[in-house]
């Protein structure tokens, strides 16, 4: 069944491939996702895009960075050509959010971090207090996801891996551009494995279709 979610991003992709006068096969030669990827994409069926996937929409349809996976949030892409030469370059770019997304800057970032790292130290003192090893490990969990999104914006903004390499994030964040060894969730591990991607520390890896781990570089 097709939502009406995945259906409005099908009509942004297909509109603006017809805008661009191109084809799914000069699509994918553009940078874009496989033919399959692509009709997936437009017609709104099996699971939903990928990361990646995502990422090579707006390389081949000319997008500025992030505009595909806004645009399935329920936001609007940026074309690259309305914005002016200033615009274009990665570290001014505006920034639009979705229905469902808020601005987060590194003071409100430096915050979570605080009181995160008091709560790890007092369940490591402090053991024998019922849950509260398991609410410190649930709570760096959801704190890892949002400093997670926050450097992976962070390095799309600024580049991504020809952009010019930022010693503060490797010494505020560097654990999150390490190779995932401890995360399940497939969205999670495909997030952190993009993450390392973008701070040239990896590549995209392929996998074979059904396999949790990484992106199928044949259909995605």
């Amino acid at each position: 069944m097709v939502t009406s979610t995945r259906a409005r991003f099908g009509q942004f992709v297909h509109r603006r491939r017809r805008l661009l006068n191109l084809t799914q096969d000069q699509v994918t030669a553009a940078g874009g996702p496989s033919d399959a990827a692509q009709t997936r994409a437009e017609n709104g069926t099996g699971p939903d895009p990928s990361i990646e996937t995502l990422r090579k929409l707006d390389v081949a349809l000319r997008w500025a960075p992030g505009s595909a996976a806004r645009t399935l949030d329920g936001g609007h892409p940026t074309p690259l050509e309305a914005l002016d030469g200033d615009e274009r370059a990665p570290s001014s770019r505006p920034l639009t959010l979705g229905p469902s997304e808020i601005p987060l800057d590194l003071d409100t970032i430096i915050e979570i971090l605080g009181p995160h790292t008091q709560l790890t130290k007092l369940s490591v003192a402090h053991p024998e207090v019922p849950g509260l090893v398991e609410a410190a490990g649930e709570l760096s969990r959801v704190v890892s996801k949002i400093t997670g999104a926050y450097v992976t914006r962070l390095l799309e903004v600024n580049g991504g891996p020809a952009g010019p390499r930022q010693p503060l994030v490797e010494f505020a964040f560097g654990h999150l551009l390490e190779e995932p060894s401890t995360v399940t969730d497939p969205r999670e591990l495909e997030e952190a494995r993009y993450r390392r991607f973008l701070y040239g520390r990896g590549r995209i890896s392929t996998r074979p279709p059904g396999s949790v781990s990484g992106v199928d570089g044949r259909t995605r």
